[in-house]
C-alpha cells in the first residue's frame, strides 16, 4: 500500500517543462517526418526563447559569502531582483567576453557596515556552469535559426 507522502504528485512546474518538452520532440519529430528545414529552424528558435525566457529556473547570483540565490524566477538571463539581475547582466557581458557599458559603479558609503567579503565581484558575477552551457547552447541556436531563416527568405 502506498502512503500519500510517497506517492508524488507533479506540480505545476513540473506539467508545464513535460508540456513543453513534448512540443518541442512533436515539432522536431514532424519536422524530420517532412523534412521540412523550416519547421526544424522554428524549434530550435522556439526552444532558444526557452531556454533563454521562460524555463522556470533559480536565480543563482552568488552572494558574497559565497552561497547561491534560490529564489525562483522565469528564464536563465534574469534574476529575481534589480540588484540581483544588474550582478547577472554583468555575467551575461562576461559570457561573450566583454565588460557591461553600463556598468555605474555605486559610491562608497560611509556609514555601511563593513565586513569581510569571502566571493571578490568578478566571481559573483560569473554565471553558474550549467546556465553558462545552456545559455551557449541557446544562443547559437538563435543565430543559426535566425541566420537561415534570413537565407532562406532570399534565396
Amino acid at each position: 500500500m502506498v502512503s500519500r507522502k510517497s506517492s508524488r504528485r507533479a506540480s505545476g512546474q513540473d506539467v508545464e517543462q513535460i508540456a513543453w518538452w513534448l512540443l518541442f520532440a512533436a515539432l522536431l519529430g514532424f519536422g524530420v517526418f517532412t523534412w521540412n528545414w523550416r519547421l526544424l529552424l522554428l524549434t530550435l528558435l522556439l526552444w532558444s526563447f526557452y531556454e533563454i525566457c521562460l524555463v522556470r529556473t533559480r536565480c543563482r547570483v552568488k552572494t558574497r559569502q559565497g552561497n547561491e540565490c534560490i529564489k525562483r524566477v522565469r528564464g536563465r538571463a534574469f534574476a529575481h531582483d534589480a540588484h540581483d539581475q544588474a550582478i547577472k547582466n554583468d555575467g551575461l557581458w562576461q559570457l561573450i567576453g566583454l565588460t557591461n557599458p553600463f556598468y555605474k559603479p555605486k559610491l562608497s558609503d560611509p556609514n555601511r557596515a563593513t565586513g569581510v567579503v569571502l566571493v571578490a565581484p568578478k566571481v559573483r558575477h560569473r554565471l553558474d556552469q550549467q546556465d553558462r552551457y545552456v545559455l551557449y547552447a541557446a544562443f547559437a541556436g538563435l543565430v543559426i535559426s535566425l541566420a537561415g531563416m534570413l537565407w532562406g527568405l532570399f534565396w
